[in-house]
């Protein structure tokens, strides 16, 4: 009787891959950019979400970024509102540190420069009654 071993078959030899550079491009788009920086502003404690509840009726849609990407750079200006009473000049810092990690950990694209502008200030206590 003859050997009908059955032999697996072989898988022809790749030519190695181009050089990552030489595979393609990859692009962000600036609304891209500019959302991530929307919800890493959102993160930052003492800014204030005013894009949902019952606050996105009377106050402008916060914190609320745009982005301008070229090649691997970025430059973004974000809007925040902030609340009370919270010192400004060390949360627009937390902001901008904040918005630059986590841009650069999650699309890969170097932040150049991060504008921050605090555009409202959120009392969030509800009022004491008034009695008259």
């Amino acid at each position: 009787m003859a050997d009908t071993a059955t032999l697996a078959p072989v898988a022809p030899e790749r030519a190695p891959l181009p050089a990552p550079e030489d595979r393609g491009r990859t692009t962000i788009a600036d609304g891209v950019v500019s959302r991530v920086a929307s919800i890493a502003a959102s993160e930052v404690e003492a800014v204030v979400d005013t894009r949902k509840g019952w606050t996105k009726l009377v106050r402008k849609g916060l914190p609320h970024a745009e982005a301008t990407v070229a090649g691997e750079t970025s430059s973004i200006t974000v809007e925040v509102a902030a609340t009370w009473p919270t010192p400004l000049a060390p949360l627009v810092e937390r902001v901008r540190a904040h918005v630059t990690e986590r841009v650069d950990t999650l699309v890969g694209v170097t932040v150049s420069r991060v504008d921050v502008t605090v555009a409202d200030v959120v009392h969030l206590d509800a009022p004491s009654r008034r009695v008259v």
